[in-house]
């Protein structure tokens, strides 16, 4: 997908994924994530446990609880968690999928509807004439059939509003996109993008990648990798303990050359789940401005297609970007430089732009 010029935009990031840019709307976003994740899932649970509790007592309709408010609160707990799951992965072709379960669970649920109403006849009807679907006095339903004129072609009504949806989606999405890289703290220098995942000064940026462009330890790797004409790089700039440079290169190597090696087993991936959950890389970016080691991780930008870019389209949508080399600085000197595989740690899959 990432191949083709004209599906590699589904790949791609529409909020900060591995930045930090102090935007309080972003900031929002990114705690918003887990928020409605953690809420969905409790919701889900909830009413799983009243449903199957009622199923093995044969207690019939269930009316309890949320269903008091909704028809389908299960379907509304799985909604949410799902959005806030896009906001913590906000890949486009993500968006497009989630959009489509909601419309997929809306089918489900008419299904399901019409199921109860055989299994309970009259009882299950009064309910369903007296409770909401997915919100308490059936917002969407009413709007739906303004839109409509009560129509009675709902099956092409529905199809309709799937895709309005789904390009309006979509639309507001790359709005978003626009809008983050808009305040991504970004200097060019010598045909290299440099890009600060701490939301450094541009100044700043301006004056690390300088002094990295000017280091004797660099000169040999630029010399190899950066000199055809056209040729752009885009140099991410991040606290050296930040945990999530492996989406941008495969840094195996590296930490073996430090005498590092990386922890297995079950216990280590629940902790690095439950640090993900609470936005530990977040706030190592946040506090990161005042980092003094640091590491800029050289990538080579190339459109999908495989041609050069220019530094002001390495961000795009459809250009994807390869590691080369790395190097650590100490304040403002290069205390170490290094190849590194064209990869990262999820091998060639495009990863965020910033």
């Amino acid at each position: 997908m990432e191949a083709n010029p004209s599906t590699a935009w589904l790949t791609a990031f529409f909020l900060p994924h591995i930045s930090y840019t102090g935007d309080p709307i972003l900031t929002a976003l990114a705690y918003l994530g887990p928020t409605l994740f953690g809420v969905g899932l409790v919701i889900f649970f909830i009413c799983a446990s009243q449903v199957y509790s009622a199923k093995l007592l044969r207690r019939g309709v269930v009316s309890q609880g949320l269903y008091a408010w909704i028809r389908h609160p299960q379907y509304l707990g799985l909604g949410v968690a799902g959005l806030g799951l896009l906001l913590y992965w906000p890949r486009f072709i993500i968006l497009v999928l989630y959009l489509t379960m909601l419309f997929v669970y809306y089918l489900l649920a008419r299904n399901e509807e019409w199921r109860m109403e055989k299994k309970f006849g009259e009882s299950y009807q009064n309910y369903k004439a007296r409770i909401g679907m997915f919100l308490p006095g059936e917002p969407g339903g009413k709007l739906f059939a303004w839109l409509t004129g009560g129509s009675s072609r709902k099956g092409w009504a529905l199809a309709g509003l799937y895709l309005t949806v789904l390009v309006g989606g979509v639309s507001l999405a790359f709005g978003l996109r626009s809008y983050a890289a808009a305040r991504i703290s970004a200097a060019t220098e010598k045909g290299i993008l440099a890009v600060s995942l701490s939301s450094l000064p541009v100044g700043s940026v301006r004056h690390l990648l300088q002094a990295s462009l000017e280091s004797a330890e660099l000169e040999p790797l630029l010399a190899k990798h950066h000199q055809e004409p056209g040729h752009t790089l885009v140099a991410y700039i991040a606290p050296r303990d930040y945990m999530m440079q492996h989406l941008i290169a495969d840094l195996g190597e590296h930490e073996a050359h430090h005498g590092k090696t990386e922890e297995g087993g079950m216990m280590p991936m629940l902790k690095h789940l439950g640090e993900m959950y609470a936005l530990k890389p977040l706030r190592q970016l946040r506090d990161g401005r005042a980092a003094t080691e640091r590491r800029i991780i050289f990538t080579e930008a190339l459109a999908a297609d495989g041609k050069k870019v220019s530094p002001a389209r390495a961000l795009d949508t459809d250009v994807l970007r390869y590691p080369l080399f790395l190097a650590e600085l100490k304040g403002t000197e290069v205390s170490l430089a290094m190849e590194v595989p064209r990869r990262h740690s999820w091998g060639t899959i495009p990863v965020p732009a910033f």
